[in-house]
């Protein structure tokens, strides 16, 4: 498998939210840009941290032992642990991110996209890279999507929108054009 074309498709064509649905409801959480930059980049860090370790843990521990029906909360386990453990890392880096962030890191943690990569990953029998990979390259893609949401909202606040599509109405449809843009990937990757 192409290591460039794996990346483009987890990023655009296999998007974890736009594609596979998973973390839909944090992608049009908030409307600033800056805010959802962050709460993008902490899930694409604890995807990442995740997806490692939730591979360690499966590929050592779980599947060797037959113990495949663990999987679930374990890598819920797994996905709080390193939320917490990244909540107090960046508290000491960057106060200033961790005051945007304030009360998200359950929410990063219980994000269904953050579980879903894990999942994917042992399903899918990926080796190191692959997972490692797909949880950086899938947590790009929910970076991308939180933030175009947020831009497309930010530019809809100012807009004038006929009454019956103010609100959720314009934000599906935003989200299925994006979507819909995504979809040009497919041939690529």
């Amino acid at each position: 498998m192409n290591i460039l074309l794996f990346m483009i498709g987890c990023v655009f064509t296999h998007n974890i939210v736009f594609d596979r649905l998973l973390g839909v409801g944090d992608a049009g959480k908030d409307r600033r840009v800056e805010v959802a930059a962050v709460y993008g980049l902490a899930v694409c860090a604890v995807m990442t941290l995740t997806a490692v370790c939730a591979w360690a843990a499966d590929s050592l521990l779980l599947t060797p032992m037959k113990l495949d029906f663990l999987r679930v909360p374990a890598f819920t386990l797994i996905a709080i642990l390193i939320s917490l453990l990244g909540q107090v890392c960046l508290g000491k880096v960057k106060p200033a991110w961790l005051e945007q962030l304030e009360g998200c890191a359950l929410p990063v943690a219980a994000n269904v996209a953050v579980l879903g990569v894990a999942l994917m990953n042992a399903e899918a029998g990926y080796s190191f890279a692959y997972a490692l990979l797909n949880g950086l390259c899938s947590g790009a893609g929910f970076l991308l999507a939180v933030v175009l949401m947020a831009g497309v909202r930010e530019k809809l606040e100012f807009s004038r929108i006929p009454a019956p599509f103010k609100g959720m109405p314009i934000t599906l449809i935003s989200a299925g054009l994006i979507a819909l843009a995504f979809i040009g990937f497919k041939g690529m990757a």
